[in-house]
């Protein structure tokens, strides 16, 4: 055997190796990107839906202040109020497919 083709295997697994180290390094970037874009889509996401759902409760009647109510006070008053919307809407799509 000739030395020719240890010495290309061996310069061959020095560039793979060379190589793969900022392939690697590229990845992790690329995938710290991808999460900080996920997370930041979803924070958006909530914001928005958040924002929709407080418009909606306002266009309903509720007040700023009850919508910023604490949990307990939440419970006591518009947890019941949230029922009786939900029970009107079910009757209403009782009427609209006639039952």
């Amino acid at each position: 055997m000739t030395p020719i083709p240890f010495a290309g295997d061996g310069l061959q697994r020095a560039v793979d190796w060379g190589l793969s180290d900022g392939l690697n390094e590229d990845n992790a970037k690329i995938d710290a990107e991808t999460r900080k874009n996920r997370i930041n889509h979803y924070e958006d996401g909530e914001k928005r839906m958040n924002g929709m759902l407080r418009d909606t409760a306002i266009a309903r009647g509720i007040s700023k202040k009850e919508l910023d109510a604490s949990p307990g006070e939440y419970e006591d008053h518009l947890q019941p109020k949230a029922k009786e919307w939900y029970l009107s809407g079910m009757a209403q799509a009782d009427k609209l497919t006639g039952q």
